[in-house]
């Protein structure tokens, strides 16, 4: 069963909440909760297995720039999931910056295994969400 948390950035992934819905919900969090929603948000990357070759459209996607600290520390890794508890880590001032990286590769890699592994349906909770 999913967590709230996990519902709302499955939401978030897949459409049923705009990235600005989702950013603003991240930011109206505290600090401590929003260490724990990147902490969800790292966990959920790592079920997703993001592939090197995703992390450029990511940083894309996400709309910062290549020289952001979670950006860097993404691009350097020799494996995405390698870089994530270093991005998780950061300082509060890189919290929103880290979700809006972390969301971008989460649906990216999550988008491909859908349509890998799940194409003919599949039983997983967070593929299967309860409508708005």
């Amino acid at each position: 069963m999913l967590t709230a948390t996990e519902l709302q950035l499955n939401r978030i992934v897949q459409g049923q909440v705009s990235v600005a819905e989702g950013s603003s919900w991240f930011e109206s969090q505290q600090l401590e909760e929003q260490g724990q929603t990147l902490g969800a948000l790292a966990r959920l990357c790592l079920q997703a297995h993001p592939l090197a070759a995703e992390v450029p459209q990511a940083i894309g996607r996400s709309g910062l720039k290549r020289s952001f600290t979670p950006c860097v520390l993404l691009e350097n890794a020799i494996k995405p999931e390698l870089a994530l508890n270093k991005i998780i880590g950061l300082p509060v001032a890189e919290h929103e910056k880290a979700f809006r990286l972390l969301i971008a590769l989460f649906s990216i890699a999550d988008t491909r295994r859908r349509a890998t592994h799940c194409q003919e349906g599949c039983t997983h909770a967070w593929h299967n969400l309860p409508a708005l």
